[in-house]
């Protein structure tokens, strides 16, 4: 039975932005802890907010090392707000791993909103 690898609550990403990159750990399914390394060409689809899952836009799939991979996402990966979820997984091995991200405005944009919102109760 296919396992999912560790994550750390959600990643963020951008709205609308293209090559941001999901890390995505594969471990075996049989022992849960053997890292899956030398993982090519696995099938990796998205949900967006609930949709079905279909296959990402972008996709590119690369190695990092010890189990860690990232998927890279485009704009049109990135284009609905709110939660999304990368699925990937090898066919022929154990190796699964689902990853919660949350799309959303660009950590500039969400401080840029913080400090106006300061400085209008400030001046209340």
């Amino acid at each position: 039975m296919a396992k999912v690898g560790y994550h750390n609550g959600q990643i963020r990403l951008s709205h609308g932005v293209a090559e941001q990159k999901v890390p995505v750990l594969l471990v075996d399914g049989t022992d849960l802890s053997t890292l899956e390394t030398v993982v090519s060409s696995p099938t990796i689809t998205i949900s967006k907010n609930g949709a079905s899952f279909a296959s990402a836009s972008d996709g590119a799939w690369a190695e990092v090392g010890n189990g860690w991979y990232t998927v890279q996402l485009n704009s049109t990966d990135t284009g609905d707000l709110g939660w999304l979820v990368v699925h990937v997984v090898k066919s022929g091995t154990s190796a699964e791993s689902s990853v919660l991200c949350n799309v959303g405005i660009s950590p500039q944009e969400e401080r840029a909103d913080y400090i106006r919102n300061r400085q209008t109760l400030r001046k209340v």
